[in-house]
């Protein structure tokens, strides 16, 4: 049961957007608003909606994991990543970890890199990433898990938390898709690891924004004074605030937005295409929405559709979103070498719409392009070679 779950993308997005609600039932924070009915109920329509969707996949498409060997090229593809990160420290002058611990470290997302290639150099990285660990997971090479590793060291030394966080829990997600069953014992196993991520999440977020403070951000953020004297270990406060704060600034903006404030090409232009390309169609706006503090800045996917058109926008974002996912599972699941790892960031996707629209987000939908790319490029590949066997055992005869 556990396994016809984790591989349908309409029951990811069920567990996925009910955590939310989980943590903010916890209450830690004074900012929060109270859910609304509305809002309570627009979830459970789109819960209703994924369920059926959920179950007629299962019945007409269900997804088959499948290992896959090891890869030639690995390491020049490696040594590219490196090579093209290492002309981006020359032309940036700096490394960020390195600022990080000067104290001089700038958090705007231009800051490092070369333009327009820094995006599709992070998002292949994140792909290649998941791609390594499954074949590592396929095949139990241990020079593939060290390759594995180099490939996410540049995020720890740029000081990429999310593409971090991208990369681990698409190497759960594969993790999980290897394994015959799922034992409860690998599940308390998983959530324990998934705390200690948490844990490390804050502590990394406390270096970055308060010089190793583990009660600045609570503080800053309006923390209870029953959290502030609980024995629970502070760092895990920057979790709650980015798994429950979208909800809360959603929220928040549901309250205040009291009529439309765009249109239907606002809509389709700045939240159902990638930035990558509506950047030459249309001047690029700064978006805003109504948030319940300044350092709390995502609102999930549907925040910026209600600031355009209401609830007429949201419910049209869900279903664009509906047919983008199970469109891309139906799509990528013909790929036997790439369909786990498309399946591990379409997965990563739906997850991360909690916080932002990773449809719009650059680095993020890219990412998705990947592995149905080197399908494409693999298919072509594979029938040259067998025209060219048949054609040399044809000259034989």
């Amino acid at each position: 049961m556990i396994k016809k779950i984790i591989y349908n993308p309409n029951f990811v997005y069920i567990l996925a957007f009910i955590v939310p609600f989980i943590f903010y039932s916890f209450e830690w924070s004074t900012l929060y608003p109270r859910l609304s009915l509305s809002l309570f109920l627009f979830y459970l329509f789109t819960f209703l909606v994924c369920t059926g969707a959920g179950l007629l996949l299962q019945f007409c498409s269900p997804f088959q994991y499948k290992p896959i060997g090891e890869t030639r090229g690995n390491l020049v593809i490696l040594l590219a990543i490196y090579l093209l990160y290492g002309v981006e420290v020359l032309y940036s002058g700096t490394l960020p970890i390195y600022a990080l611990l000067r104290g001089n470290f700038n958090y705007a997302e231009d800051a490092f890199g070369l333009p327009l290639i820094h995006t599709f150099l992070v998002s292949f990285n994140t792909f290649y990433a998941i791609f390594l660990f499954h074949q590592y997971i396929s095949t139990r090479k241990r020079r593939l898990l060290w390759l594995f590793l180099l490939v996410l060291l540049p995020f720890i030394l740029l000081v990429y938390r999310s593409s971090i966080l991208n990369v681990l829990l698409g190497a759960l997600v594969v993790f999980l898709f290897h394994k015959p069953v799922i034992p409860f014992k690998l599940i308390l196993k998983t959530l324990a690891g998934v705390l200690l991520v948490f844990f490390l999440f804050g502590f990394m977020g406390n270096l970055r924004s308060a010089n190793g403070d583990a009660t600045y951000i609570p503080r800053a953020s309006g923390a209870t004074e029953e959290f502030l004297k609980s024995r629970i270990p502070k760092e895990f406060y920057w979790s709650y605030l980015y798994v429950a704060s979208p909800v809360a600034n959603l929220q928040n903006n549901i309250n205040l937005v009291k009529s439309p404030e765009g249109n239907y090409k606002d809509l389709v232009m700045n939240e159902f295409l990638p930035a990558f390309v509506t950047k030459f169609i249309v001047q690029p706006e700064e978006k805003k929405f109504h948030q319940i503090n300044r350092f709390l800045n995502v609102g999930t996917i549907y925040v910026y559709s209600f600031s355009y058109l209401r609830w007429q926008g949201m419910i049209m974002m869900f279903f664009y979103f509906l047919v983008l996912f199970n469109g891309y599972y139906l799509l990528i699941r013909k790929s036997d070498t790439y369909k786990v790892t498309g399946m591990a960031i379409l997965f990563n996707m739906i997850i991360f719409a909690n916080f932002h629209n990773t449809i719009a987000y650059s680095a993020s939908s890219l990412q998705l392009i990947y592995p149905v790319l080197f399908s494409i490029v693999t298919f072509f590949m594979n029938q040259y070679r067998q025209r060219k066997a048949e054609s040399s055992l044809a000259e034989v005869q």
